[in-house]
């Protein structure tokens, strides 16, 4: 978990970065199947609820919902297991809103939902950097594919020249 942190704040870019698409949810249902990628999801959820007084819980079935639904809805960004982790230890330490008395599913999607949004905004200021970065480095094509024509041509005008020049004093 450490590896995708940096000062105690999570570091979604090297998540999305560093994680192959085959290794993220999605791929991980399609290698492992949804059964074994549910439960690990469900005993992870299930480890961070127990860190809150909760009034009203989640039961098993409702955590076991939620991982399925959570399995679902990564397709839309690609999130990767990486990314759940950041997100539970994030909502524990009330980076995405503070959980009171209930947790239920649609209070758990609305912080997934703002740490989604912090994710995209991360992604979307790399590319912008990225792109910045190549566009200062300026224009890559050459205005010819034949560089050894054009050098030739130069230093057989430059031996002109000074043959010329050498010929007239």
């Amino acid at each position: 978990m450490c590896r995708w942190k940096d000062k105690g704040e999570p570091l979604p870019m090297m998540v999305i970065q560093q994680i192959p698409v085959k290794d993220r949810l999605p791929g991980l249902v399609n290698t492992y199947g949804m059964d074994k990628v549910s439960a690990i999801l469900a005993k992870a959820i299930n480890r961070a609820l127990s860190n809150f007084n909760l009034r009203v819980g989640m039961n098993a079935d409702q955590v076991m919902e939620l991982s399925l639904q959570l399995i679902d809805s990564a397709n839309e960004d690609q999130l990767a297991f990486e990314d759940i982790m950041l997100f539970l230890d994030g909502m524990i330490k009330a980076k995405y809103g503070k959980v009171y008395d209930r947790m239920d599913i649609p209070t758990f999607f609305e912080m997934l939902e703002q740490y989604r949004d912090e994710r995209h905004r991360q992604y979307v200021r790399f590319k912008d950097e990225q792109n910045a970065q190549f566009k200062s480095s300026g224009d890559q094509n050459r205005s010819s594919d034949d560089v050894t024509s054009e050098k030739d041509q130069f230093r057989n005008a430059m031996k002109n020249y000074m043959q010329e020049s050498a010929k007239k004093s």
